[in-house]
């Protein structure tokens, strides 16, 4: 009987060594290392894209991060709003889109453009985050490493550094320091070689010291650009491939009109390098 009761008692001690081993295993596994909030600059390739997003900001709207109140976009937003319903045809606008853009509201465009497409939020729906950070379309920027090494960063901005508008060429250290509190994303267009990569920074260098136009609808016209189109265009033009898929530039023909930030960070054809969190 004393002989069983020690085998009884080896057995239990050596089941539960089995039971508390993967915990202390566990417990001593190092945990995961924190995604650093900006992309190693020395992994650059001209070409490559970069989407800034404020901390706990649900995607912000393009350079007036940390710069301008919410209710100076909304103003902004207005007015351009209302200069492209009193020029329809010049800003491409199609009837259907300019009787919708004639009632819409800044917080409707604001959801709307974000989620690409998805139904506005419902009368009365609040579109500021948790940290009292207005939902907006966020913002997208061409790099182009010059001879030296040294990176740039091409954009259509309404508000760049130095009070910069319009399509302009910014050193990357500089480009990040009109920034405050913010991640960076570093992405690719994983389907096309450095040579293509190149002829896109090439197209954008073509079009500096052009306006901004949030309001041009027509992806191929290069009479004013917002960020996203900057990008879609110089890929068409150069490589005859549409960022989304969607070949057809005429954008102000259906709704919604805009390609956003966020559709290109999502495309297929975008290879994500660098992400600290979801944009």
């Amino acid at each position: 009987m004393q002989h069983d009761r020690r085998t009884i008692v080896k057995a239990l001690g050596a089941l539960a060594a089995t039971m508390t081993a993967p915990a202390v295993a566990s417990a001593q596994a190092p945990l995961p290392k924190a995604v650093p909030d900006f992309p190693d600059s020395q992994k650059f390739q001209t070409g490559d894209l970069l989407w800034p997003k404020k901390k706990g900001a649900f995607v912000p709207r393009t350079r007036s991060i940390g710069a301008a109140p919410p209710n100076e976009e909304r103003k902004t937003w207005e007015a351009e709003r209302q200069r492209a319903l009193s020029e329809p045809q010049r800003a491409g606008l199609s009837p259907e889109v300019a009787e919708k853009l004639k009632t819409m509201r800044f917080d409707e465009f604001e959801r709307l453009y974000h989620s690409g497409g998805a139904a506005p939020p419902a009368q009365g729906q609040a579109t500021r985050g948790l940290l009292g950070d207005t939902i907006s379309v966020g913002h997208v920027g061409i790099i182009e490493v010059g001879a030296n090494g040294i990176a740039y960063v091409i954009e259509a901005t309404p508000q760049g550094p130095g009070n910069a508008s319009g399509v302009i060429r910014t050193r990357y250290a500089d480009w990040l320091n009109a920034y405050a509190n913010i991640q960076v994303w570093h992405g690719r267009l994983s389907a096309l070689d450095e040579s293509a990569r190149a002829g896109i920074v090439k197209a954008a260098q073509a079009q500096i010291g052009k306006p901004y136009d949030f309001f041009n609808f027509d992806l191929n016209d290069d009479s004013g650009f917002y960020c996203s189109k900057l990008v879609w265009q110089c890929l068409w033009r150069t490589a005859k491939v549409a960022a989304d898929d969607n070949p057809d530039p005429q954008r102000g023909k259906w709704f919604p009109p805009w390609f956003s930030p966020k559709a290109l960070i999502g495309a297929k054809r975008v290879a994500v390098l660098h992400k600290p969190g979801e944009y």
